[in-house]
């Protein structure tokens, strides 16, 4: 019984999501770059700009920066996915 109870804690132990967050500065280079190289490739991008918070978790400022790089021209709108860096998951999206 220990022998179960022992493995059950092993296999759960590697299930804990960590929180692994980008410091400010650099989540904001990241997303700027972004956008130039997405403004650049396109001709436009849009009229606002995108906000970038504190110390964002890394999945999202990955997610946010990866879909604008991939996202369709015209570029007039930010991807819904950067929603991810604010904190809020979007059901079936991340870890």
């Amino acid at each position: 019984m220990k022998v179960i109870a022992f493995a059950v804690l092993l296999l759960l132990s590697g299930c804990i999501v960590e929180n692994d967050t980008v410091d400010t500065a650099d989540a904001y280079s990241e997303i700027y770059a972004s956008i130039q190289f997405k403004a650049r490739q396109c001709g436009n991008q849009p009229a606002y700009p995108l906000l970038v918070p504190e110390n964002p978790p890394s999945y999202g400022t990955r997610l946010c920066s990866l879909s604008i790089i991939r996202q369709d021209c015209p570029f007039t709108n930010y991807p819904l996915f950067c929603v991810e860096m604010f904190g809020i998951d979007l059901p079936g999206i991340g870890p």
